[in-house]
C-alpha cells in the first residue's frame, strides 16, 4: 500500500485556501440568487465568478490531508451550487460575447464549461458543449484564430444538434486559409459535402460562386455544374449556376432556359424571376437593335419579335415587383421602366418615372 503524506503546514495553507474560495463562492451566489435588477453583465459575471470559485474551492477540498485521506468539508455547498449555475454558463457565454467589449469573458465562460465537463459534479447535468464549443468556434473565427476556431469546429462536430453549423465553420477556416491546389481540392470536397446535405442551401450557393469568381483550368465552375446536372439533383441550384455562367457570357437564350428550369423547381426565387426579366430585356434589346438596323435600310421589319420578348420580360418583373415591392432583394426599377419605354406603355413607365429620377 502506498501512503500519501502531505506536510502539515501545506494542507493547513489548502484548507484555508478552500475555505477562501468556498466563500468567495457563497458570496456571487448569494448576489445571484438575491438578483431581482436588470444588469445583466453583473448576474452573468457573478454567475461566472461563482461556478470558478466553487470548481477551484472543491479541487483543494478533495485533496488528501496529511494523514493521505480525502476528507473534503465545502463538497455539499460547492455541489449545490454547480449544479444551479452550472448550465448558466452558457447563457452567460453567448450573452458577453455578442458584445465586443465583453467577448474575451464570455469566451472564458464558455471554456470554463468545457474544461470542466469531465468533472464528477456535474456528471449528472445535461451536456451542452456542442454548444459551448460551436460558439467558440464562431467567435474564434471572427477574429481570424482560424486553428483555433478548427479545433473547437471538431468538438462541435461531435453533437447533432451543431454538426452542421460547425461543419460550416470548418469549411470557412479551410478557405480562409487556401494556399495551394491541395488546399483548394480539401476545400471543394467539404463544400460538395455540404451542398448534397442542404442543396438548397444560399449560403452552399454563395460560398460556390465564391470559389469559383477566379476560374482556372481544375477548378471551373461549368464543370462542376454539368457534373450536378448529371448526377440529377433536384435542386434549383445547378440551375441557377448554369444560367449565371451563360448570362456572364451573354449567351441570354441558354441563360433563360437554365434560369427557367429552376423557376419552375423552385418558383419562390425572387432573384431568379429577376435574372429572368434581365436576360428577356437584354436579347430584347438584340432584337431591337435588329429591327432598327433593317429599317434603316429599308428592309422589311417587324416589331413583333423584340415586343414578344419585351412583354415577357414585363411578366416577369412585375412577378418581381409584387414579391419585393420595396426593392430589398433585387432592384427592378429600371429594367421594368426600359420595359415599358420600349413597349410605349405610357401610362405605366409614366408611374415608374418619378421613382426612376430619386434613383438618379
Amino acid at each position: 500500500m502506498i501512503i500519501v503524506l502531505v506536510p502539515s503546514s501545506y494542507a493547513q495553507t489548502a484548507d484555508k485556501t478552500a475555505e477562501t474560495l468556498h466563500q468567495r463562492a457563497a458570496a456571487t451566489y448569494k448576489r445571484v440568487e438575491q438578483f431581482k435588477g436588470k444588469d445583466s453583465l453583473q448576474l452573468y459575471r457573478n454567475i461566472i465568478a461563482s461556478v470558478k470559485a466553487s470548481f477551484e474551492s472543491n479541487d483543494i477540498d478533495t485533496q488528501p490531508n496529511k494523514k493521505g485521506k480525502i476528507k473534503p468539508q465545502f463538497l455539499r455547498e460547492n455541489l449545490q451550487r454547480i449544479t444551479k449555475l452550472y448550465p448558466r454558463l452558457i447563457d452567460a457565454g453567448i450573452y458577453l460575447s455578442k458584445q465586443s467589449a465583453y467577448r474575451e469573458e464570455g469566451m472564458q465562460a464558455l471554456d470554463l464549461y468545457l474544461s470542466h465537463r469531465k468533472n464528477l459534479l456535474v456528471s449528472d447535468l445535461p451536456d451542452e458543449s456542442g454548444l459551448a464549443a460551436y460558439y467558440l468556434a464562431y467567435y474564434h473565427f471572427a477574429q481570424r484564430s482560424y486553428a483555433k476556431a478548427d479545433e473547437y469546429a471538431n468538438m462541435a462536430l461531435q453533437y447533432d444538434e451543431t454538426a452542421l453549423e460547425a461543419a460550416e465553420i470548418k469549411a470557412e477556416c479551410m478557405y480562409a486559409q487556401m494556399a495551394n491546389e491541395d488546399d483548394s481540392l480539401k476545400y471543394l470536397a467539404v463544400l460538395r459535402k455540404l451542398y448534397e446535405t442542404e442543396p438548397t442551401n444560399d449560403t452552399y450557393f454563395s460560398w460556390i460562386m465564391r470559389f469559383y469568381q477566379k476560374p482556372t483550368a481544375k477548378f471551373n465552375l461549368e464543370n462542376f455544374v454539368d457534373r450536378e446536372l448529371e448526377e440529377g439533383h433536384q435542386s434549383p441550384i445547378p440551375w441557377i449556376l448554369k444560367g449565371e455562367i451563360a448570362m456572364r457570357a451573354k449567351r441570354w437564350d441558354e441563360a433563360l432556359e437554365a434560369y427557367q428550369t429552376a423557376d419552375e423547381i423552385d418558383p419562390t426565387s425572387v432573384p431568379v424571376a429577376f435574372n429572368i426579366g434581365v436576360c428577356l430585356n437584354m436579347k430584347g434589346v438584340e432584337l431591337y437593335k435588329v429591327f432598327i438596323a433593317q429599317q434603316e435600310k429599308n428592309e422589311a421589319a417587324s416589331s413583333d419579335a423584340y415586343k414578344s420578348v419585351f412583354a415577357q420580360a414585363r411578366n416577369y418583373l412585375e412577378r418581381v415587383r409584387a414579391k419585393d415591392p420595396h426593392r430589398k432583394r433585387v432592384d427592378w426599377l429600371r429594367p421594368l421602366y426600359m420595359v415599358y419605354t420600349i413597349l410605349k406603355d405610357d401610362i405605366k413607365a409614366a408611374e415608374l418615372e418619378p421613382l426612376v429620377s430619386n434613383f438618379k
